[in-house]
């Protein structure tokens, strides 16, 4: 019962971390967008200093560092997450195998985020900060790939994760009592 509780528990805390870090980048680029256009106070002088267009770079630079700092960390946190679940689900009691698999698909969507996309993600977004936003070029269009397969794997974990959760929670109503003793078994639980 106990196994059941951290796993949710785990889960919840896997799955909404997620959720914030895209609240968290998303965030973190209209703010600098916003900051260069209409800049309060005392910033105000600064961005007219550089010019809207240098000030807006440079924001943008910032908060793309910022970004890349918050998910290399972020995906170390969901790496340890995903393997204290997937080790609380392989010794729990009554473990089923179906919870175990999604738990190790979402563990290794995780790995593969952290080692394959974001590296590339972080050495092409560094190069295109380089770059004038209005001037095209094929570094853009590759991060852009690598975005997209980053948010299609995040949508994944996200699909598995609520299967594991439905998995979980299907569980434990099964192996409630029903009846006299189910009254029996809430006094004890």
């Amino acid at each position: 019962m106990h196994t059941r509780r951290l796993a949710a528990f785990l889960l919840g805390a896997w799955l909404s971390g997620s959720f914030f870090m895209i609240m968290v980048a998303t965030h973190n680029m209209t703010a600098a967008d916003r900051m260069a256009s209409a800049p309060p106070g005392p910033a105000a002088t600064s961005v007219e200093i550089l010019g809207e267009t240098a000030a807006r770079t440079f924001l943008r630079t910032h908060s793309s560092e910022l970004n890349r700092w918050y998910f290399d960390t972020w995906e170390w946190v969901e790496i340890g997450l995903g393997a204290f679940l997937l080790g609380a689900l392989i010794r729990g009691p009554g473990r089923h195998r179906s919870a175990v698999l999604l738990c190790a698909f979402m563990l290794l969507a995780a790995l593969l985020t952290h080692f394959a996309i974001t590296p590339q993600a972080t050495r092409l977004g560094r190069l295109v900060d380089a770059i004038p936003a209005e001037q095209p070029s094929p570094y853009r269009i590759r991060l852009g790939n690598y975005n997209t397969a980053y948010a299609a794997i995040e949508c994944a974990k996200w699909l598995l994760g609520l299967m594991l959760l439905s998995s979980l929670l299907r569980r434990h109503a099964s192996e409630l009592p029903a009846g006299e003793e189910r009254r029996k078994w809430r006094r004890v639980h």
